[in-house]
């Protein structure tokens, strides 16, 4: 958790939690409704309207460079799936870790298949690395002896309760679909969940859930906190909140109105009166001025729809040309491109290569990997030796993510009573030349 543990308290779990269960206890699932009455002040808000989670993603979902890296970094992280191994050592001394398949282990092959393990790790590594916090949720059989199923709580669906002054711990969290300022935790749209010390041991899990007569309970796992109390400050957000992804965003839409509206700012139109009196002969000194300005403004009109937009792109535009009382020749229409770098249809591209950048940097994607190169470097995404040394070094530093993953395989293995050990991995994906492998890849643990 995010506080520590109260040295006078054998499991540093606080007190139990006012839940009751049936017999075949069930995962949390709540109505999707909102009441919208006031908290109580009982949950530590996430953000200032308690929405931190729901914003961000609002605006993630529309960037493509931000979109495209959390993806990347969630397939990394899992790489070629779960294994499960137990350590060795060469003749020589060196390491060695020995691959077990999953069959050959019954009972976990047996809850993996049922419980559909791969989904689940999917999901909360999915968490992990938007939120830097995931909440698996732990169901126990009824005799407390094992952990019958876990399955993902959305992490932005999760709001935790404020630490209990008495013991310094958060003892619960609350699950809502649809989170609010206002929100009641006491409602039906609001599933309560007793919260249990990731420092703690099995065994402690096991007595304190039943002598609490607790049936189900989320441990939460995080990335290293800072000075967080509650919920992470990712650092990969600072894109966010710092503005470069609304800067981003923005650009879309300014090209989108600039392309509709090019009239507006690419060209100058000049209308000669000469143009009119030629046209209307006589007729025009007889106009009332309110005809005159009629007239000029269909004209206007007319220039504007033949001028403007994708669709009249190329076209030309036809006008009268005459000789004035001095024998000069006068254009009657003139259109003029204006020149204005300020204005250009390229406005937005630097911004956005800029911004790019700095997004996939915050994130912790090389631009080489998700091929855009580097801004004011080579236009493609550097050659593929480049790629290989830039995703093995995002391996490496992805251990220390896997083990706040495998934390929940840990649990599992020491609850159930799995053979102690084994040990638990993420096969990475190495990439490789075609003469070594005729695949490009191969799995490493």
């Amino acid at each position: 958790m995010a506080v520590e543990i109260n040295q006078n308290l054998r499991f540093g779990f606080g007190k139990a939690a006012a839940v009751s269960f049936s017999a075949a206890p069930n995962h949390t699932v709540t109505n999707p409704e909102e009441t919208g009455i006031s908290t109580g002040g009982k949950i530590a808000l996430w953000g200032d309207d308690n929405r931190y989670p729901q914003n961000f993603v609002k605006t993630l979902k529309k960037n493509g460079a931000g979109g495209s890296s959390y993806r990347f970094l969630k397939a990394a992280h899992y790489g070629n799936g779960f294994r499960i191994y137990r350590h060795d050592a060469t003749d020589d001394g060196k390491e060695d870790k020995k691959i077990i398949p999953l069959h050959a282990e019954e009972k976990i092959a047996k809850f993996f298949k049922a419980r559909k393990m791969h989904r689940v790790f999917t999901e909360i590594i999915s968490d992990l690395e938007n939120f830097n916090l995931g909440f698996p949720e732990f169901i126990l059989t009824n005799d407390y002896k094992e952990i019958d199923s876990v399955r993902r709580l959305q992490t932005a669906k999760m709001r935790y309760e404020k630490i209990n002054p008495k013991t310094g711990l958060i003892e619960n969290a609350y699950f809502c679909h649809n989170w609010t300022r206002n929100t009641n935790v006491d409602s039906d749209y609001v599933s309560k969940i007793p919260v249990v010390d990731s420092y703690c041991s099995a065994e402690e899990i096991k007595e304190y859930c039943k002598s609490r007569k607790i049936h189900k309970f989320t441990m939460p796992i995080f990335y290293p906190l800072v000075d967080e109390i509650y919920y992470p400050e990712p650092d990969h957000h600072s894109v966010y909140l710092n503005g470069w992804m609304d800067v981003v965003n923005a650009i879309p839409e300014y090209k989108k109105h600039f392309s509709e509206n090019q009239l507006n700012i690419k060209y100058m139109v000049y209308i000669s009166d000469e143009y009119f009196t030629k046209t209307y002969a006589g007729e025009w000194e007889k106009y009332s001025l309110d005809k005159k300005n009629q007239i000029r403004k269909q004209l206007a009109d007319a220039i504007d729809d033949h001028l403007a937009g994708n669709k009249n792109a190329g076209k030309s535009i036809q006008a009268t040309v005459f000789k004035d009382r001095e024998g000069k020749w006068v254009k009657g229409i003139e259109v003029v491109p204006l020149k204005d770098e300020n204005t250009s249809e390229g406005k937005g591209l630097l911004d956005s290569s800029a911004g790019n950048s700095e997004i996939m940097s915050a994130i912790g994607t090389d631009p080489n990997l998700m091929g855009v190169g580097i801004p004011g470097g080579k236009l493609n995404g550097g050659s593929g030796s480049d790629k290989r040394e830039a995703f093995s070094i995002l391996n490496a530093l992805f251990k220390t993510k896997r083990e706040t993953t495998l934390e929940m395989w840990r649990v599992l293995r020491d609850y159930n009573g799995w053979p102690e050990d084994l040990e638990g991995d993420f096969a990475a994906t190495e990439l490789t030349t075609l003469d070594k492998n005729p695949t490009g890849t191969q799995s490493v643990m």
